[in-house]
């Protein structure tokens, strides 16, 4: 089998991240980046994680409190990870990454790189969606058309822009058709593109009733208090998903989830307090999945409008910070102080730091002065409330940049009203994370290329758009790897996003419940999930 032709039939995968680890070997453990655009599939479909103790049990309710409420469950706009956490249950993808970073089958059981602009993937012929038709290669195509037709304005497009199209080649089988050769296109399939039904979409709005051929179809969606999924019986995957029902819910509180993790309300939780991390550790009333940093947090400056369409000021702003106090402060040691969205272990971490030896609170008044700021500046600063942490983080930061001149206005915002101002581009410092570690393409791409929906920072930059592109481009793993860290120092530079940290994702549970861990790609995948 070339390199370039990939089964499910057990081969040796390309990507290794290792399996889950402690936190501290999971810091200090180093991983292999994938060799080549051609990436491989393993045996077993969907993702896996290996938490499980004994033979798995079906039944039973997961009762999921989550950070934020979902807006849409559509995934042709992928609006909020919240929405994200939920639909991905309800929907399948082609391909997987799964907890030691391989790519997998999904509703692709194998597929090949026949040239550098076509791809060729087999599908599954026993998938079926929720409203009772069968999954064929119609659906794929249907999928990628209304995800490529600009008429639709779906902000999921701009990871795809390389694709010209998707062809049916049988009942069961369709070509990917490049304009160009696409580095990271196995990581985009295993990030977005939920494959969806025509007929569905037609019968019922997919913003507020999900059909898709996921494990658990969509029941009801309670606005402001939960969202029901029920066991889809006719999954395509033997066996599996073993739990009835996943309610999800979203308390605005950390310690109100915590408590509801404690008192039986919930079993299942995505964060606790990052100051009880150290007492919840020690406690046998409920557990932690094994710690990954998976999630890079930063800062969004507002490049679009003054005062930060200066690059001087947005530089004050990168001198002054102290990321390791944040860290100390906010997150107790759950955060990696960085200033690149891939840090190590990661196999794309650079080391790459364009303000090392920072805080420099000098230098930081002289970009002001010289940007004509010397007697001050007075910024806003956009959180989403449901986020403690973040809110505490403008807090800090507030006192931190207090020392070079400039007052930070604290502004917490509902989710709703917090994506509002952004798209709106209403803001001159917005908090934010975003996962990017199944390929780095994923941050830069749609947070700083001009054409991209999400590119919130307002930055229009043709050097910017060079720079992605020809890292995007680019399949040759080695050629990738060595062009990466001078993206990451031009952007550094550039100022209007400022990597702060990176979470070390884990979730809480009851000693009970098995088969979730974190993901690369941050999915909260329960198919494999059951309760003891």
């Amino acid at each position: 089998m070339s390199d370039r032709d990939h089964a499910a039939d057990g081969s040796a995968p390309t990507i290794e991240v290792g399996p889950p680890l402690t936190r501290r070997a999971w810091l200090t453990r180093s991983a292999a980046l994938a060799a080549g655009a051609g990436l491989g599939a393993l045996a077993e479909r969907g993702p896996r994680v290996a938490l499980a103790q004994g033979p798995p049990k079906r039944g039973g309710i997961l009762r999921v409190a989550t950070v934020d409420k979902p807006v849409n469950m559509d995934p042709g706009y992928a609006q909020l990870y919240s929405s994200l956490q939920i639909y991905q249950n309800v929907y399948n993808k082609l391909a997987y990454v799964d907890e030691a970073g391989h790519f997998i089958p999904g509703l692709a059981k194998s597929w090949k790189q026949e040239t550098d602009k076509t791809w060729l993937f087999d599908l599954v012929d026993n998938a079926v969606f929720h409203n009772g038709e069968p999954l064929t290669s119609q659906d794929v195509v249907f999928t990628f058309t209304r995800l490529l037709d600009a008429k639709n304005k779906l902000p999921m497009r701009i990871f795809f822009s390389p694709v010209e199209g998707v062809e049916a080649v049988g009942q069961y089988q369709v070509r990917f058709h490049l304009a160009r050769p696409f580095g990271p296109l196995l990581a985009m399939l295993t990030q977005a593109t939920e494959i969806v039904n025509e007929k569905a979409l037609k019968e019922k709005d997919p913003k507020l009733f999900p059909i898709g051929t996921g494990p658990y179809r969509f029941v009801e969606w309670v606005k402001d208090d939960h969202v029901t999924l029920e066991r889809w019986d006719k999954y395509f995957r033997p066996g599996r998903p073993y739990l009835d029902r996943i309610l999800f819910h979203a308390p605005a509180d950390d310690t109100v989830r915590l408590t509801g993790l404690q008192t039986g309300r919930f079993n299942w939780i995505q964060t606790v307090p990052p100051q009880r991390i150290p007492e919840l550790e020690r406690s046998r009333d409920l557990k932690a999945s094994p710690g990954r940093p998976y999630l890079p947090f930063f800062l969004m400056l507002n490049a679009s409008k003054p005062p930060f369409n200066d690059r001087r000021l947005r530089q004050a702003i990168a001198w002054a910070i102290d990321r390791a106090e944040i860290v100390k402060l906010v997150y107790f040691g759950s955060h990696v102080p960085t200033a690149e969205p891939t840090p190590e272990p990661s196999p794309w971490a650079t080391g790459v730091n364009a303000h090392k030896g920072g805080p420099d609170l000098a230098r930081a008044r002289q970009l002001l002065a010289d940007a004509g700021s010397a007697g001050g500046l007075t910024v806003t600063y956009l959180v989403k409330s449901q986020v403690p942490v973040l809110v505490k983080t403008g807090e800090i930061l507030r006192e931190q940049l207090k020392k070079v001149g400039i007052t930070l206005d604290v502004q917490p915002l509902e989710s709703g009203q917090y994506f509002e101002a952004l798209v709106g581009k209403k803001f001159d410092i917005a908090a934010a994370w975003w996962s990017v570690t199944v390929d780095p393409d994923m941050f830069y791409s749609p947070l700083q290329h001009s054409t991209s929906p999400w590119n919130f920072s307002g930055l229009k930059s043709e050097e910017a758009d060079k720079r992605i592109d020809a890292f995007r481009f680019t399949t040759n793993a080695a050629a990738r790897k060595k062009m990466y860290p001078d993206l990451v120092r031009w952007f550094q530079e550039e100022g209007s996003l400022i990597v702060f940290s990176n979470e070390i994702q884990r979730y809480w549970m009851k000693p009970n419940v098995y088969g979730s861990g974190p993901l690369s790609s941050l999915e909260l995948r329960f198919e494999d999930s059951w309760i003891g």
